[in-house]
């Protein structure tokens, strides 16, 4: 049954749930990375404050765009060959 659902997902369903999974994490990535390397930067006020707010940005975006170009890649891959290549 699960095969089934997963067949008749479009591509660009799947590009999105991943791009807001993995860009979600990506975001608390930064959350957690910047305030550290803030500090080690030495920043303090309103320019740390920004260099977090942009680092949250920064990695949000990069994971997000990296799993939709992934996601969307072995989707489009596997409709074309129509194999299924993970086990299980």
């Amino acid at each position: 049954m699960e095969e089934e659902l997963i067949d008749a997902v479009p591509c660009s369903s799947l590009a999105v749930d991943a791009i807001l999974r993995i860009g979600t994490a990506g975001a608390i990535w930064g959350l957690c990375a910047g305030p550290q390397l803030a500090r080690k930067r030495g920043l303090s006020g309103i320019t740390r404050a920004s260099f977090v707010a942009k680092s949250i940005g920064k990695y949000g975006f990069q994971c997000g765009l990296v799993a939709g170009v992934f996601s969307s890649t072995r989707c489009g891959i596997q409709r074309y060959r129509k194999q299924n290549d993970w086990m299980g």
